[in-house]
């Protein structure tokens, strides 16, 4: 069974669905807690070989007391997905199903568990497509490249304060570590995410690149 607090992952060398049931393509289970680094994480994984990931419990955004838990999951399924490896996953959106294109940029999950979550779920499988809202950082600046509204938008970040902000959110933070104006400003445009009072950095760095180095 598994503790509180953390997720068993079933971890694949391949990410064909029909190919799973293969002997030379399982990798096991791995047991994961919501502190370990998901950066860290899922950059082993990668470079260990896998190229699918199932969870084994769903992300549930409406579980406010354990909303560190949840951001941390989050931040696990962002870094999964900038190394483009497939995930298995399960959401439970609650009064956000109507905000879930902010989540569009993540690796769609199996099955959207709310009532009327049906839709939602074939709209994100649908919609998806490798750094649908991604960031890279220069000298000084940070560009981010936003497409879940359906068009791009580009935003440059230059300002120490904010780039103290996404540096610090990057990891997650309880929501009043970031100065409450710098904060709200990267809510109201969609860039930060909150649960409870821990607040994260949305974008992902694309990893692993599915196409041509021409193509951005």
């Amino acid at each position: 069974m598994t503790a509180p607090g953390s997720l068993t992952l079933t971890l694949w060398h391949h990410h064909d669905q029909e190919l799973l049931r293969l002997p030379a393509v399982a990798m096991g289970s791995r047991r994961v807690g919501a502190g370990d680094p998901p950066a860290e994480l899922a950059a082993t994984l990668y470079h260990q070989g896998v190229r699918r990931v199932a969870l084994d419990r769903p992300v549930d955004l409406t579980d406010r007391q354990g909303a560190a838990t949840v951001v941390g999951w989050l931040l696990l399924l962002t870094e999964l997905t900038s190394w483009a490896l497939v995930v298995d996953w399960d959401v439970r959106l609650g009064p956000a199903l109507e905000n879930w294109r902010l989540l569009s940029h993540l690796y769609p999950p199996r099955a959207v568990l709310d009532s009327a979550g049906g839709d939602v779920g074939d709209d994100w499988r649908e919609e998806f497509y490798l750094g649908k809202c991604m960031w890279r950082q220069g000298p000084g600046f940070v560009e981010v490249r936003d497409r879940r509204p359906g068009s791009l938008a580009r935003y440059v970040i230059d300002d120490v304060d904010y780039l103290r902000a996404v540096d610090r959110l990057s990891s997650s933070c309880r929501a009043d570590q970031v100065p409450a104006a710098v904060l709200d400003d990267l809510v109201s445009e969609g860039l930060v995410g909150q649960v409870g009072d821990i607040a994260w950095w949305m974008p992902y760095r694309v990893r692993r690149w599915p196409w041509g180095g021409m193509v951005i």
